[in-house]
C-alpha cells in the first residue's frame, strides 16, 4: 500500500520534527514562540527519512500538486496556477500506479483540486465531493476527508478483484489554508492556553485576518497579535496530523499490509507575519516561508530497507521528486521525461547531484502578458546547494537577493554565486512555454475567485 498524503498551506517550521529549521518568530525569545504539535508526522519522521530543505515549485494548490505528481515543475508541467487544467499530454502518477496493477483512489479536502482540474486522471475513484462552502469555496475538514477515505476504501470489499490489487491511496487536508476556524475545540485548546487572556481582534475569522494583513503593513500589529495568529494556524496544522492518524490506523484495519509506504508533504507555506510588504497569504512570494515544505518518508515492511529509520537529507530537493521517487519504489516503469530524480540513493547515503531547483510567484494576475508565459514577469527563485536567489520583476524593486537556505539569514553580497545563478534563471525563463489561457468551469472560476487566484 502506497499512500501519498497532502497537507495543504502548511510551512515545514509548522511541524514538530521541522524545529532546527524554524522560521518563526526569530525576533522573539525561544519561550515566547508558539510550539508545534504533530506527533504523528512527527513520529514518522523520527523512524523513516525527512527532508530538511524540501522546495515547492509554486505557491499555489493546483499548480504545486501538478508538480507533486508529474515529477516536474510548474513549466515542465504546464500549470501556471489554480483554475488551469493539467495538459493530457503530461503523464501523472496514478495511471501509472494503475497501469502496474494498482487500484487508485484520490479524495481531496478542497474544490481547488476538483475533477476537472485534470489530476483526477488514473483514479478509480477521486473524490472531489466537498459540501461546505467558505467564502465561496467548497471544503471539508480533515476528519471529514477521512470519513471519505474510509467509505471508498470500503468500496473495495465488493469487488474481489479491486479487493486483491495492492492500494495507491491519495489524500489531501485542507484545513491549514485560511480562514483558521475548523480546528476542534480540544486540539484547539492547547494553543489558546499559550496565551489565555488575549482580548484582542485576531479569532481565525476571515474578517479578523484581513484586519490582521492591513494592521501588519502599516506596522500596528503587536507580537500578542502576532502569537495569536500563529497559534490558530498551527492548531489547524494539528488537526491534520491528528486526522492522518486516524487515517493510518484505519487503513492498517481495512487493508491489511505487510509493506507499507506514507508519504507526507506540504504543497506550499504560508506568509504569516513576514514579508511585512504580503502578510499572511501566499501566492506572490517564493522565499523560504512561502516554498520550505515539510516532506517525510516512512515504510514498513519489504519498502523499509530503501528507507532507514532517522535519516534526514539536508541537500535541496523538489516536491517534483515525489513521483520519480514513488514510482522507483513501486517499480514503475520510469517516466524518462520527467524532471524530477529518484532520491532513494540519498536515503541510503549517497550524494545528491549538483542542480538547480527553481520556483515561481502566481500572483499578481496583472504581471501576465502574452504571448509569454503566465509567470514570466513574477517572483522567481533559484535555489543551489545552501544558496537560495530571488527575482521579483513586478514589483520593479533593487534585487536580485541571495540568501542562505537557512531560517533569519539576511541578504548576502556574493556577486559571483549570485551571477551564476540568475545566469541559471535566464536559461529556464529562456526554456518556459508559452502563455496559457484559462479553460474552466464556471463553479470552478467562483471557487478560486473566492480564493483569491483569480479576479473577478
Amino acid at each position: 500500500m502506497v499512500v501519498l498524503v497532502s497537507f495543504d498551506t502548511t510551512r515545514a517550521d509548522a511541524l514538530g520534527c521541522y524545529a532546527e529549521e524554524s522560521h518563526w518568530g526569530l525576533d522573539l525569545p525561544v519561550s515566547k514562540r508558539p510550539i508545534p504539535r504533530t506527533p504523528v508526522v512527527d513520529a514518522l519522521a523520527a523512524e523513516g527519512v525527512r527532508h530538511a530543505w524540501a522546495l515547492a515549485h509554486a505557491p499555489t494548490t493546483l499548480a504545486s500538486h501538478a508538480s507533486l505528481m508529474s515529477g516536474r515543475d510548474t513549466r515542465g508541467v504546464r500549470v501556471p496556477r489554480n483554475g488551469f487544467v493539467v495538459p493530457v499530454d503530461v503523464p501523472l502518477l496514478a495511471p501509472r500506479f494503475a497501469a502496474a496493477g494498482f487500484d487508485t483512489i484520490g479524495v481531496v479536502g478542497a474544490s481547488v483540486l476538483a475533477a476537472d482540474m485534470g489530476l483526477s486522471r488514473g483514479f478509480r475513484i477521486y473524490d472531489d465531493d466537498v459540501t461546505e462552502k467558505v467564502r465561496r469555496r467548497y471544503e471539508h475538514r480533515a476528519d471529514q476527508v477521512v470519513d471519505r477515505v474510509f467509505a471508498a476504501v470500503d468500496t473495495r470489499s465488493r469487488w474481489s478483484g479491486h479487493r486483491e490489487e495492492p492500494l495507491f491511496l491519495f489524500v489531501h487536508f485542507f484545513d491549514a489554508h485560511s480562514p483558521w476556524q475548523s480546528a476542534p475545540a480540544e486540539v484547539q485548546a492547547p494553543f489558546l492556553a499559550q496565551d489565555a487572556d488575549y482580548q484582542g481582534a485576531v479569532d481565525g475569522t476571515s474578517s479578523s485576518l484581513d484586519w490582521l494583513v492591513r494592521q501588519t503593513k502599516v506596522g500596528r500589529v503587536g507580537t500578542r497579535d502576532r502569537k495569536r495568529a500563529r497559534a490558530l494556524y498551527l492548531a489547524e496544522v494539528a488537526a491534520m496530523d491528528r486526522a492522518l492518524g486516524r487515517l493510518l490506523t484505519g487503513l492498517q484495519e481495512r487493508v491489511p499490509a505487510s509493506s507499507r509506504l506514507v508519504v507526507v508533504v506540504g504543497d506550499h507555506g504560508e506568509a504569516l507575519d513576514s514579508p511585512k510588504t504580503r502578510p499572511y497569504g501566499h501566492g506572490f512570494d517564493v522565499d523560504l516561508v512561502a516554498t520550505h515544505v515539510p516532506f517525510v518518508v516512512h515504510a514498513t515492511g519489504a519498502w523499509a530497507k530503501s528507507v532507514p529509520a532517522g535519516k534526514v537529507v539536508d541537500a535541496p530537493v523538489g516536491l517534483m521528486d515525489v513521483a520519480p521517487s514513488l514510482g522507483a519504489l513501486a517499480g514503475l516503469p520510469v517516466d524518462e521525461t520527467a524532471s524530477g530524480i529518484d532520491l532513494a540513493p540519498q536515503w541510503a547515503g549517497a550524494a545528491g547531484p549538483e542542480r538547480v531547483l527553481f520556483a515561481e510567484g502566481t500572483k499578481p494576475v496583472e504581471a501576465e502578458q502574452s504571448p509569454n508565459w503566465n509567470n514570466m514577469r513574477k517572483e522567481r527563485a533559484a535555489v543551489s546547494g545552501t544558496r537560495l536567489l530571488t527575482h521579483t520583476p513586478w514589483a520593479d524593486v533593487a534585487g536580485p537577493f541571495l540568501y542562505s537556505v537557512a531560517p533569519g539569514q539576511p541578504a548576502l553580497e556574493d556577486a559571483a554565486v549570485m551571477g551564476a545563478l540568475m545566469g541559471r534563471l535566464r536559461s529556464w525563463d529562456q526554456g518556459a512555454p508559452g502563455f496559457v489561457d484559462e479553460d474552466m468551469t464556471v463553479e470552478t472560476r467562483a471557487a478560486l475567485q473566492a480564493l483569491g487566484y483569480l479576479e473577478p
